[in-house]
């Protein structure tokens, strides 16, 4: 099948984004070579492939290109991910480390989690059931029973083993410090006809956007395209080439690069997040340093460890664990959760989840954008950037709506092209009941619009996010219906006027 190589590479290029075939690998940045890697693999088409987190630096085109390539791949694949719509959609086995012991569980991530859930229950009730055996053993012992006989010998020794097997181990919990935000003001953040160039390339242009209160924003794209440059712009860090964006003077960003500028690999991982300060006041409490790391399963022995020996997954939670103490009202991540653990991800989850402020989220991880976002921002064609309301299943449904009546446009234009052709026709007057729709026409799109702004109201409301997600999903549904509603309405209403 040599013959059919070209074809392959060519595909694979497309699909995974690669750079111009005549680039140097060593002018490539950290995520590109990743894909290069990734795309010298999956065409050779080994027997057993091995990927070690293939979704990290890679956009969710490409993911979703390269779940498509594994769900058809005639050999075996084993790999390592923390991408749980990843880990559903593909695998058909799931093997999982824990203290030190591998759990193996059939099927997808939904049955793993099904799985782990009654492996749970039943170590719980195991350890129910060994309390009890403890209790009883430990009063017949206190009541002075002679140990005599080989019998009660035996029960003694059992009373012995059941203690030392002691209780099944479990996560130890810990939190992200964030200290309390300060309120946000009326003005929170607001870009009009914002547009950036690099040279000729455009990377977005005449966007409009205004955040208000509790919007938590997810922003989607290929690599390449300018999120993380939109992130700059919109905190003031870069200018925009048009347009203006205006900062609120209550608004203060907390900002998680994507590449840990700030980390040095020499300096110890006490030195990095203290600073030479044992205790940071956070609130109205005082946190021990020392102290907060140990929760981060970080030892004594690792708090004085170079941060260049940590894997990439304890860089990023260490990076989290730092950034999160300086505090902010407005928090803007980019690519947050690359390497981090299921544990950590479901825990950042929830301290976003839980914040009182703002947040702008760069990912790729389609299971935290719909856990975590009211919004999103998605990077389209052309340096056009649209606004969603809602979360990543949302973006899906607007993109299949979008395909619909892009696949329908053609068809249209033929129709119209052919209606020109054949000469126009003499323009009908209207009867009777139309001339009555066009006059009561005013007062429906009056009405409509109505039902439109008080919509928008109701999904402005502090909280409105943090509802059933049922009801959530029923208002935005609302929402885009009415919205559409207006559309119709004026559309009929001018085609009605020209053939009055």
């Amino acid at each position: 099948g040599a013959w059919d190589l070209p074809v392959a590479i060519k595909r694979v290029r497309a699909s995974l984004n690669l750079p111009e075939g005549e680039r140097r690998l060593e002018t490539l940045s950290g995520g590109e070579l990743r894909r290069v890697d990734l795309a010298a693999k999956l065409i050779q088409h080994p027997d057993v492939l091995l990927l070690d987190e293939p979704t990290n630096h890679i956009d969710t085109r490409s993911i979703t290109w390269i779940e498509g390539f594994l769900a058809r791949y005639a050999g075996t694949c084993v790999l390592v991910t923390h991408d749980r719509y990843f880990l559903e959609r593909v695998v058909n086995r799931i093997v999982e480390l824990e203290f030190t012991r591998v759990y193996a569980f059939p099927g997808s991530y939904g049955r793993f989690l099904e799985y782990k859930a009654q492996v749970e229950t039943a170590e719980a009730r195991s350890e129910h059931n060994r309390q009890a055996l403890l209790r009883r053993e430990l009063a017949w012992f206190r009541r002075g029973a002679k140990a005599r006989s080989t019998k009660q010998k035996a029960r003694i020794q059992r009373l012995d083993q059941v203690e030392e097997q002691g209780p099944p181990i479990e996560h130890r919990e810990f939190m992200f410090e964030l200290p309390p935000p300060e309120r946000l003001g009326k003005l929170i953040l607001e870009a009009r006809k914002v547009g950036f160039c690099y040279g000729e390339l455009t990377l977005f242009d005449n966007f409009n956007f205004v955040m208000r209160r509790d919007m938590r924003v997810g922003i989607l794209g290929p690599n390449g395209c300018g999120k993380t440059t939109l992130l700059r712009v919109l905190m003031g860090i870069e200018a925009p080439a048009s347009g203006h964006v205006k900062i609120g003077d209550a608004t203060e960003f907390l900002y998680l690069d994507q590449a840990h500028e700030d980390i040095h690999p020499d300096v110890t991982v006490l030195d990095y997040v203290s600073e030479g300060a044992m205790k940071w006041d956070i609130g109205k409490r005082r946190v021990y340093i020392p102290g907060y790391l140990e929760r981060f399963f970080y030892d004594r022995a690792t708090l004085h460890a170079p941060v260049g020996t940590l894997s990439g997954g304890e860089r990023n939670r260490l990076h989290l664990a730092k950034k999160l103490l300086l505090g902010g009202n407005f928090l803007v991540l980019d690519e947050p959760t690359n390497d981090l653990d299921l544990y950590t991800l479901r825990l950042l989850e929830e301290t976003i989840l839980g914040f009182d402020g703002c947040a702008l989220i760069v990912s790729h991880d389609r299971y935290f954008l719909n856990r975590v976002c009211t919004h999103m921002l998605v990077f389209e064609e052309d340096g056009h950037i649209a606004e969603i309301a809602g979360n990543y299943d949302d973006y899906l449904l607007y993109a299949e709506r979008r395909a619909k009546e892009e696949k329908s446009a053609p068809r249209e234009k033929t129709r119209i092209a052919a209606a020109a052709k054949d000469g126009p026709d003499k323009p009908r007057r209207l009867t009777y009941l139309e001339q009555r729709e066009f006059e009561e026409m005013e007062g429906c799109i009056l009405e409509a619009e109505e039902t439109v702004a008080a919509g928008e109201a109701a999904i402005s409301v502090p909280g409105f996010y943090e509802r059933d997600h049922t009801q959530v999903r029923e208002a935005l549904g609302a929402l885009d219906a009415a919205k559409r509603r207006v559309e119709e309405l004026y559309a009929r209403w001018e085609e009605l006027e020209a053939r009055n």
